[in-house]
């Protein structure tokens, strides 16, 4: 509430956790025309930027899990939840500071995700208020903070709307009605990332500071190969994720394509979360300014992208003291002082997802209830499409960009997927 500085030091809310379910979808919508609401979400500075956090499972699993009339169905949901919470002007003014928000998407099936999130939570806070809690000491407070905001910037100003860019649209372009009824897609306003956890022992982690072993290559194969392509099968189906081209870098698709393909990750962002104290973490890696170049030199390697504009490594102490015994509150955080916990993170190009999303949709052909063949958009929208009244119904309710995104959604997947198997 707008009252909580007094109460507890800071403002606002800054975290929004749902489901891309329609029930978490309307109370989100209830919440934004409420005034109270509102103003709760307005606190936050640049550096915890307001994020909403989605957990998923994977597209491919879904897909072959899910029986036939819900397979598509989701699909389109999903396309559509991400692209309300990206793109729908009442969620654009959320959030003071640059005015940039972020979705996060977690693979369901991350072990100990609770614990991750909730402790990568800790870590935003200790680092708004401590940027000391970092291992760079060379650097000073503005220093640190423009380093932060600018991992920020540097992607939003691909994405969203900006003085170098137009920003990215969350489905291009659709038609519907006749010939001059191409309909252009609403523009993204937030980032969209994907995000997964690792837990590493102490030993290992001390191991990656040393500059002669081979400990940062092993590390930078294991975060990429395994935490960031579990995390990319959210947004991206399987085949893409682990496709490794031919040639040099076996991700260079995913990061730096070199062809005229824009990335399908924009940035990535490491984090080491370490349940101990700074001076101690300052001692054990035996430098006053972790240097992470052969983390870099890794990195490189395996996705082919600049390690300078692509990569942000960060050593961060997670602001507790050391393990204090049974009966601590310690007990039952989950977090145990000889792990560490790696978070990657990395931002996703929307344009790339949408297509992805939806592009599953356009193959198959249906019996539809009349005899004739149909399409999956046909299975899942036309109940919407043909509904007059539910249509004005949602726009006296405000919620009309919502309705044109489910139209958009609906008139790409049935005109593309017409063309495709000649309907």
């Amino acid at each position: 509430m707008p009252d909580r500085r007094d109460s507890f030091g800071e403002d606002g809310i800054t975290d929004i956790f749902l489901t891309s379910g329609k029930t978490s979808l309307y109370t989100m919508m209830g919440m934004m025309n409420s005034a109270t609401v509102r103003q709760m979400f307005g606190g936050g500075s640049d550096l915890v930027p307001l994020e909403m956090h989605i957990v998923e499972p994977g597209l491919d699993e879904w897909v072959q899990r899910a029986s036939d009339e819900d397979r598509y169905g989701r699909l389109f949901e999903y396309t559509a939840t991400l692209g309300y919470l990206l793109t729908d002007p009442n969620i654009g003014t959320l959030g003071e500071g640059a005015g940039r928000r972020r979705l996060l998407v977690y693979p369901q099936d991350q072990a100990n995700l609770l614990t991750s999130v909730n402790a990568s939570q800790v870590a935003d806070h200790a680092l708004k208020g401590n940027y000391q809690a970092t291992v760079f000491t060379k650097l000073d407070q503005a220093d640190f903070q423009n380093r932060v905001s600018r991992r920020m910037s540097q992607y939003a100003d691909l994405i969203t709307p900006s003085a170098k860019a137009r920003g990215q649209r969350w489905v291009s372009q659709a038609n519907w009605g006749g010939e001059d009824g191409v309909q252009q897609g609403a523009t993204v306003h937030s980032l969209l990332a994907v995000r997964g956890y690792e837990v590493l022992q102490m030993e290992e982690y001390r191991a990656t500071f040393n500059e002669v072993s081979a400990a940062p290559q092993r590390l930078m194969n294991r975060l990429i190969q395994s935490v960031a392509t579990n995390a990319l099968k959210t947004v991206y189906p399987l085949n893409i994720v682990t496709d490794q081209g031919g040639g040099g870098a076996p991700y260079q698709k995913l990061f730096s394509p070199m062809s005229s393909d824009e990335p399908l990750v924009y940035y990535t962002d490491i984090r080491f979360l370490v349940p101990t104290t700074i001076d101690d973490l300052r001692s054990q890696t035996g430098q006053k300014g972790a240097d992470r170049a052969k983390l870099r030199d890794a990195f490189t390697e395996l996705t082919g992208a600049d390690p300078v504009t692509g990569l942000q490594v960060l050593d961060l102490c997670l602001p507790f003291l050391a393990e204090m015994g049974p009966g601590s509150w310690q007990q039952g955080t989950g977090v145990k002082p000889n792990e560490v916990i790696v978070e990657v993170t990395c931002a996703v190009n929307p344009n790339a997802v949408w297509k992805s999303l939806l592009e599953p949709t356009l193959n198959d052909t249906f019996q539809l209830p009349k005899g004739k063949k149909g399409t999956a958009a046909n299975i899942w929208g036309d109940v919407l499409i043909q509904n007059d009244q539910l249509q004005e119904k949602m726009k006296k309710d405000g919620i009309e960009p919502w309705l044109r995104m489910l139209k958009m959604i609906y008139h790409y997947s049935n005109n593309l997927s017409k063309k495709r198997n000649g309907l």
